[in-house]
Formats: C-alpha cells, sequence, structure tokens
C-alpha cells in the first residue's frame, strides 16, 4: 500500500524527526511505500503578515529567519534526505493539503508525537483528524497519538468536529494514558476501541540506532554528562551543575531549535544526538525523546519536569517502565538518596520487550485490515 504520513512539522527538534523515522521504517519493513505529508502550521494572516510574505516573494526584502533556519539546518536536513524522504511539499492551510490526494494514497496514518495537542496546532488541529478527507471513503488510523496534557483543552464546537471526524478512524491508538482518558470521558469512545501503544521509536531496536552512527561518531577519551534540555532556567543548569560536580563528569550539550533561534547554532548531526546519548555515563533531559532513547540504551538518567510541554508525556512513559523515581521538578525535589540511586534494567528491559510486541502487534493487524479492505475494492 501508499501510506499517507501525517506527523507533527519538522523543526530541528531530534524527537520530532526519529518518531517519524521509526514509524516509517516500521512500515516500510512491512512492505508499504510511506510519503511523509508536510502539514505545516496556519500561517499568520495579518495584513501586515500578507504584505510582508509578499515583498519577500518578490525578493523585495530578505527573510531572515528563512535564512537563519537554513544556517540551522544544514545538518539535519541530511537526515531528512537520507531517511525521511520521500516528503510532500509543504501545506499550510487545508485547501493546500488536499493536494496530497494527487499522490493516490491508499490509507492514511497521523502520529506520533503532539499531533492532537491544541496549543500547538491551534486553527490546523482539524487536519490531524483528517477534516481534509471529508466525504472521501479512504481507510485512517492513529499510531501513539498524543495530547501531550492531562485534561481536554478543545473549545466544545471544535471538540464536537474532531468526534465526528474521529468516527471516520478505523483504529485508534494514543501513547499516553491520559490519553485514552481523553478519549473515553470526552470523545465518548469505547474502551475497548481505544488502544495504548508505545511511541515508534522503541519499536526499534537499539543496535539499529547504533548502525546510524556507526563509527562516524565516537566515544570519547573521558567520562561525561550529557544534557538535552530545551528550556532552559537557573535552577536547571544549577542542578546540573551538582550533579556534574558530585560524579566528576565533563559535560555534553546539544540544543534544539526552540527560544530565540539568532542566538543558536547549527544543530548538531541527528545521529551525534543519539551518539552522545549512546556513549554518556548519565543524562539530565527535560525532553520526552532525550528520555525515551536514555530508556532504549539503558543510560542512567534524570528527567527533569517539562510541564510546560507536556507533564503527562513523561508520567505515562516512565510509569510502564516503573521509573517514576527518575522524575524530578526543581532542584529542591533532588535529595541527596538519588545520586546512588540504581535502574533496575532487567525489569525494564523484559517491560519494553512485553510492550514493543504488544504495539507491533496492534500495529500488523491494523495495516493487514486496512491492506485486505484496499484489495477488495
Amino acid at each position: 500500500m501508499r501510506i499517507g504520513l501525517l506527523t507533527v512539522p519538522f523543526n530541528n527538534n531530534y524527537g520530532g524527526f526519529l518518531q517519524a523515522f521509526a514509524l516509517k521504517t516500521i512500515l516500510n519493513r512491512m512492505g508499504h511505500e510511506v510519503i511523509i505529508i508536510n502539514r505545516r502550521r496556519n500561517r499568520a494572516n495579518s495584513l501586515k503578515d500578507r504584505i510582508k510574505r509578499f515583498l519577500i516573494k518578490w525578493n523585495l526584502i530578505e527573510d531572515k529567519n528563512a535564512q537563519k533556519i537554513k544556517e540551522l539546518s544544514i545538518y539535519t536536513n541530511q537526515f531528512k534526505q537520507n531517511y525521511l524522504e520521500p516528503i510532500t511539499e509543504e501545506y499550510y492551510t487545508t485547501s493546500e493539503l488536499k493536494k496530497c490526494l494527487k499522490l493516490k494514497f491508499d490509507c492514511f496514518v497521523v502520529g506520533s508525537d503532539q499531533v492532537w495537542r491544541y496549543e500547538y496546532a491551534r486553527s490546523s488541529i482539524t487536519d490531524f483528524y483528517f477534516s481534509f478527507l471529508k466525504d472521501i471513503k479512504i481507510k485512517r488510523f492513529s499510531y501513539a497519538a498524543s495530547f501531550g496534557i492531562d485534561e481536554m483543552d478543545y473549545p466544545q464546537d471544535l471538540l464536537n468536529e474532531c468526534k465526528l471526524l474521529l468516527k471516520e478512524f478505523s483504529y485508534i491508538s494514543v501513547r499516553e494514558d491520559s490519553g485514552i482518558k481523553i478519549l473515553i470521558n470526552h470523545f465518548g469512545l469505547d474502551s475497548n476501541i481505544v488502544k495504548f501503544v508505545l511511541d515508534p521509536t522503541l519499536l526499534l531496536d537499539s543496535k539499529f540506532y547504533l548502525s546510524l552512527f556507526g563509527d562516524k561518531f565516537k566515544k570519547p577519551d573521558n567520562p561525561y554528562l550529557f544534557t538535552y534540555i530545551l528550556d532552559e532556567d537557573e535552577d536547571k543548569l544549577s542542578l546540573i551543575e551538582d550533579i556534574k560536580t558530585y560524579y566528576d563528569l565533563e559535560r555534553i550539550d546539544l540544543k534544539a531549535q526552540t527560544g530565540d533561534i539568532s542566538k543558536l547554532s547549527p544543530i548538531a548531526y541527528v545521529e551525534e544526538w543519539l551518539a552522545n546519548i549512546y556513549y554518556a555515563d548519565m543524562i539530565i533531559t527535560d525532553s520526552f525523546h532525550g528520555t525515551v532513547f536514555s530508556i532504549l540504551f539503558n543510560k542512567p538518567f534524570w528527567i527533569y519536569g517539562n510541564s510546560s510541554r507536556g507533564k503527562s508525556r513523561f508520567t505515562s512513559l516512565l510509569s510502564i517502565f516503573g521509573l517514576e523515581d527518575r522524575y524530578i521538578e526543581s532542584k529542591i525535589n533532588f535529595s541527596d538518596s538519588l545520586f546512588s540511586s540504581k535502574i533496575d534494567w532487567v525489569s525494564v528491559n523484559k517491560k519494553h520487550d512485553r510492550l514493543k510486541n504488544e504495539s507491533l502487534f496492534f500495529l500488523t493487524n491494523c495495516i493487514n485490515d486496512i491492506q485486505k479492505s484496499v484489495s477488495l475494492k
């Protein structure tokens, strides 16, 4: 089958790249062609914004923001070209998004990551429930979709619209227990319909990710603490310094495309980010996928809670592996006893294997069932 993968916009965020790569890889292994649908956020549409776009289009002014992003993306674009292609043209509106139908997809999947988070998508969110497929009979499903938060925050009219759109889905899966509760309590779905699955990055073996960087990035000579912090503040930096000093570790830090991008240097290779986690002696992060790969590579880690980016994503992930004690929300919460705490990786890996098999079973059944219906047409 030809499958359209609708996911979050790529903004030089390692987790965003890797979750799409992982789901695409799994579907490719099943024998299907996958094309990533490049739905961007709706453009700002004030008169000032429209005039600016007009002037940029005709080269009357320079698009400094686009130029800066191009500079930041010099390394990460290589990952997109090597592993994520084919990707459609950029779509900024629902009417533009409908152009992807000319690619004659057999089915669509939305996921993973925070594709259903209202705060991030706003006016474009109904497209992530496939509103652009209205009155079109084509199979669609979600894999490891995320609301990113504990409580429903959709306005009532939007919730009603998304309820109707969700009825057209053949299968629905989410990656957080909070997402299951939202779908049951606010969308009115039966608990037997909604399935919990792992983020797609956890469906691939650690050895597979190791093959991506191989000898290109080697282990540094000295032990180090790897930090991947999306939202820096003084408390996080102070805790990092305490842990770095206690364990006598050097610090290696990589950035994502967040905050004031004018202050950022080119974002490092995706493969370099993976290698830094793999070779690290310890990790501190406030990133969901920083957490995922710490678990996957069996690395000692602590998660500094990032409530603004969705606390439930972290607590749900940690709870399924019995790692709730790795979560902290401030330096005050970090007691001396945590310095010596150990992770039972045997137990964690057993849970991971079971959940991976269950998630792959769901995805395989979903795809096989859809393929049967497509072949009967």
